[in-house]
This record gives structure tokens, sequence and C-alpha cells, in this order.
């Protein structure tokens, strides 16, 4: 295909800026955001502390774009009616003003007030008792529109509802029609029974639960939670699902220890009131909050994706109790269930059935047989590597998407391969701007870019029917991600390859980025004594995270491992993490007798995908092309059962 002067600029651009998108940036990810805490500056200047001290806690204001302003073209201002507070700070703005001069729309509501008094900033030692502090103006800020490119909110495009199911079906899978296996599990769930579904790798599992769950939630207000095994998982789906159903004003949430306080407020802000349609969760997670999920919060359908787990977990304590957990939900009788794998050997199915209590179920026996693993696992240094791709898509024009484990090594590669091949390759991750990644969806959709050098969620939602290559450049952090990668192949049915380039130094990697993102035990009890030394005699700790690594000095612990460790200790009563006008602040709470930290949400789900990846490595690491191939190629179903009931 003949590329235009749109798609060449664009790779040179993005070239041009690529260290710009792995800076440290804390507030990168905010313009893709629903919403989010925050502190309006400027609150000292031109009178403007007399208005704030006539306002409360809970008020609404505007969020109101100021593209003309001279100190900032990128100044968003925060009004309380007619009157003026102040702004937001330029790092937000920064990722705020292009999508709201592409059409989103916010509103904000103050959250807490600081200042006046010194009794606004207890635990601190900066105020001297009864001296008076410049008033301070805590937010929170969510995005109304329903998507960037409309500025209806989520009431307006829910009520432009019209009944037509093909919408959502069109909006999902675009111009494809349900094959019979996914339309027979839709026709059981409708009818009311408790459903499990056997489905191959690629054989649209997610359109579903999903399809289900808007099409209930827009004509009956139903509810619906989804439990996936990893909180990663949980996310890559959460972020597809937000740009494939958000347009119908749907209120979707993801639950997991992995979200930021401020989502975590909205979200249990939402299980309150009952303002929620989608909740995408942990096990764990319900395990540990499941009485959240009461009154208005209780949910009509039940979805476990990847439900093998409930055979193969058994050291997840909230996998072992996951059915009573659900049938634990009454109102006044248990959600419905619906389940769904490719993998359920005869001990696996029968398993799911029992404690899911299945009435009803559809197995998909398709094999994909289109796909073909090449193993290149030899290969081995980064230099035979890029030998290897540069060999591969000189001998075939296909499509490929390349599979890294990070932004860094996303971009190194293509930057590589953009040396050999020109402005058809390209880097894909979540540090572009959400702009820039949606043109390289479309121009790889349309044959413009034929090489995309990704993370892990490049192709979650989005129409790649026409893909021949897909290579997995690094190890995978668990079945569920190799087979979703591996299963982006060829969905058009004709041949397509799927190429295993990772090793054993990968295994050293992974093990790595999970003990930092996901602190054992000896780590954590490390990271609190140190903390808790540096809070000294106030029990009161002001420092950047960054910061706290680089004075504790720990093997195998970094910005985030803090980030980790603070959510940990914050669920366990050990510190309160806050923000007043001197900043954000951790204090050392008193604790009366021993913490289990084990018994933890977040611990456990960092255990969880430690455990997950062991499991995986020692199998892909040493099984054969022949053995991953029927990983991805095929469903795992009991011999002796009927395919359908």
């Amino acid at each position: 295909m003949s590329r235009g002067g749109g798609v060449t600029d664009f790779v040179a651009r993005a070239f041009a800026e690529k260290d710009t998108y792995l800076e440290r940036d804390p507030y990168a990810s905010i313009g893709g955001a629903d919403a989010f805490h925050t502190k309006i500056v400027g609150v000292s200047f031109e009178g403007r502390q007399d208005i704030v001290a006539g306002l409360q806690v809970g008020y609404e204001l505007s969020v109101i774009r100021q593209p003309d302003n001279p100190a900032d073209p990128n100044a968003i201002a925060i009004h309380y009616g007619a009157l003026h507070l102040g702004f937001l700070r330029a790092g937000i703005a920064k990722h705020l003003a292009p999508a709201m001069d592409s059409g989103a729309h916010y509103r904000a509501r103050i959250a807490s007030l600081t200042g006046g008094s010194a009794s606004a900033t207890r635990g601190t030692s900066s105020v001297r008792s009864g001296e008076p502090k410049n008033r301070g103006v805590n937010i929170f800020v969510w995005r109304t529109a329903a998507t960037f490119a409309q500025t209806r909110d989520r009431e307006h495009a829910r009520s432009g509802w019209d009944g037509n199911a093909q919408r959502v079906q069109a909006a999902l899978i675009g111009e494809y029609a349900p094959h019979r296996a996914q339309r027979e599990i839709i026709a059981r769930v409708e009818a009311g029974k408790n459903t499990l579904g056997v489905l191959g790798t690629g054989r649209g599992k997610s359109f579903c639960f999903q399809y289900i769950a808007a099409v209930r939630a827009l004509t009956s207000q139903a509810k619906t939670l989804i439990i996936y095994p990893l909180r990663a998982l949980a996310n890559d789906q959460y972020e597809a699902m937000l740009r494939k159903l958000e347009q119908f004003g749907l209120h979707i949430h993801r639950a997991n220890g992995s979200i930021s306080p401020e989502q975590r407020e909205d979200l249990f802000s939402a299980l309150r009131d009952g303002s929620w349609d989608i909740i995408l969760a942990t096990p764990e997670f319900l395990e540990f909050h499941r009485d959240a999920f009461t009154g208005k919060s209780v949910p009509d359908l039940v979805v476990v994706d990847e439900a093998h787990h409930l055979f193969e977990s058994k050291h997840r304590a909230a996998y072992g109790t996951l059915g009573k957990t659900i049938a634990g939900l009454s109102r006044p009788k248990a959600p419905q269930v619906l389940a769904l794998t490719a993998t359920a050997n005869d001990e696996a199915f029968a398993h799911v059935v029992r404690e899911l209590h299945i009435d009803a179920w559809v197995i998909d026996p398709t094999i994909r047989e289109n796909l073909q693993v090449l193993d290149a696992r030899s290969t081995g240094e980064t230099k035979k590597k890029i030998a290897y791709l540069e060999e591969l898509f000189s001998r075939d024009d296909g499509k490929g998407i390349i599979y890294c484990m990070s932004r860094q090594e996303a971009q190194k590669v293509a930057d590589a391969l953009r040396k050999k091949f020109g402005d058809i390759v390209m880097f894909y991750h979540a540090g572009m701007p959400t702009p820039d990644r949606l043109e390289v969806e479309r121009y790889f959709r349309e044959g413009a870019l034929r090489i995309v050098v990704a993370t892990s969620a490049f192709g979650e939602g989005i129409d790649l029917p026409d893909v021949r290559h897909v290579v997995l450049y690094h190890l995978n952090f668990d079945f569920t991600e190799f087979n979703q990668q591996a299963g982006r192949a060829g969905r058009d049915g004709k041949p397509a390859e799927i190429h295993v380039l990772f090793g054993e130094p990968d295994k050293r990697i992974n093990e790595f980025i999970i003990d930092r993102e996901a602190p054992t035990l000896a780590i954590l009890r490390e990271l609190y004594r140190g903390m808790r030394g540096m809070a000294g005699e106030t029990r009161v700790l002001r420092m950047p995270y960054v910061d706290i690594a680089r004075t504790l000095e720990l093997d195998k612990a970094d910005e985030r491992t803090i980030g980790a460790a603070l959510r940990i200790f914050e669920e366990g009563s050990l510190v309160e993490v806050g923000v007043d006008d001197d900043g954000r602040f951790v204090r050392f709470l008193i604790v009366n007798g021993k913490i289990d930290l084990t018994q933890n949400e977040r611990y456990a789900e960092g255990e969880a995908e430690r455990e997950s990846f062991a499991k995986f490595a020692s199998l892909a690491l040493t099984a054969n092309s022949e053995a991953l191939q029927r990983i991805i190629n095929r469903p795992i179903y009991p011999e002796r059962i009927e395919l359908e009931r």
C-alpha cells in the first residue's frame, strides 16, 4: 500500500519525541482517567482567600479551559459559579487541555478544605499552635463526556439508548456477526441459566459477557461483576471496555490493588450508592470487600473469566471460596453466573460446574488450524533477535505485532527495525498520549504501518483480523497474556505465525519486575522499619516515593515498590496517607498487637501474580513448539461429555 505524508510525518515526529514518552511524568495517564483528586493552585492570589473562606465541602465547581491565557496556553481554571478560585496544576493541565480541546468536559467538587488554622494540619510540626495558614482547596475532578469525541455526559448518552442491541454488538465486534458458540452462550444466559462456555483462544469469550453486561445495564439497570485471575489482565480489559462501551454512558470501574487512591475512592463511592454498571475485579478484591456488594450494589450477573483457576489455583484462598462468596451475594437469590475458559479437562470442568452451580454449558471444539508456532527461543541475545526480525519481515510483507515487556524495549526494538524498514515501523505503549496511540491503531489497521512493536495492551479491543505474524519478544507473565497475544494472529482464518523469541534470561527480568511491583513479606518488613525510622518522633514522613527508595537503598525496591507497600500498610491500618497544605504525607499509626499483612487484598494479589508467573515460566521455557501451539490454537475440554447442554 502506498503511504501518504500523513503516516510518514507522524512516525518521524513520534520517533523524534520518543524520549519524552519515557519521562517519569506523575500525571502522564491523567488525560485518560475517569476521575482524580488534586489541589487548586493560585488560591492565595488576587483576593481569592476571602472567596475560599466561604466555601464548603461538597460544593460543585466548573472546570473551564482558557486557551488564550497568556501565562499558559494549557491553562484550566476552576470556578464556583462566577467566582474564579484558581487553576489546575500546570502538569495536570498539560494532559487535560488536549482532551478538553477535543470535546471532553470535566466537573469538580470540593473534597476538603485546609488551612485557616493549625487544626487543619494535624500531625505536622510545620505549624505552631494557633498560627493561621493560607486556606487551600482539595477537589475531586471527573470527566463527564462519554468519550473525548463527544460532549454529552453519561446520563445524556444513556438517555439516547433506543433498545437496539445491534449498536452494542457493532461497538464490540464491528461488522462481524457472533459465531454459533457465542450465540448459544448468550441465549442460555438470557434464559436465566448459570452457564459455562469453553472456547479456544481468539474465539471471542470477552464478547459474550461484554455484550450481555452492556445490554442488561442499558435496558434494566442490571449490574455485572466480572472476576479476572490477575489485576494486570483486568486493567487491560478495563481500558478496552471503556474504549468500546463508554459511548453508551455506562459506569465502568476496575477493582484491584493496583488502582490509585483516587480511583479507589470513586469506586467505593459508586458501591455505596449503587451507581455502577460493570466492575472488573480480582477474586481477592471480592473476598476482602464482599460486604460492599450488598444493598443497591448486589450484582445481577457474576462473570468468572478464566474459570479454570477455580480448580488450578489451589493456593489462592479467594478462589477456593469463590463459589460460596458468589452464592452469598443474594437479593433475594444469588446472582446468575457466567463462567468462561479455554482450559477445562475432566476434573476442572466438573469442579467449575459444581462450585458455580452451572446448569448449562457450551463447548466450542473449533481448532484454529491456521496458526503455527515457530520456536526461535535459541536466538538469545538482542542482536540475534533483531536479525531474526529483519529476516522475517524481509521475506514476508504481512503485518506483524512484536510484543515487548517494557516501554523502553518497545521503542528500542522499533528504532532498530525502522533503520531497516523505514516508516512502516512504529512503537506503541501506555506512555504515549492517547491521540498518538489511536493514530498507531488506525494506521496499522489501514495498512500504512506494517510492523508495530508494542507492550501488552496493543490489540485488545481493536479490530485487527489480518495480523500475519505475532512475535513474543520477551517472556510473558502468565498463560492468559501468552494466549491473548499469540491469539491475535490470523483472526481472519488465513495462515499466520507465532514466533517465540523469549528465553531463560527473561525469567529473571520478569521476577525482578514482579518483586518491585508486588513486594514480598520480607521487603515489606524492611520498608516499614526503614520508613518508620525516617519519620522520627513526629511519626510523619514527607518525602517523594522516589527519594524514599533512594534513601533506603533496598534491593528490589523503587518508587513503585514504595507506593505498593504504602497501599498495603494503609489497608492494614499501619499508616495513613493523605494530603494537607504542605503536600502528601505518610503518618505512622499507633499499632496494638501484631498485624498479619498476608491477610490483605493487595498482598494476596501480588502473591497470585508471583505464583502464576512461576507456573507459566516452568512450562513456557521447556515445552516444545507443538505443545505451545496446542495451548494456543485449541480448547481443552472433557472427552466424554456432550458439547452443549
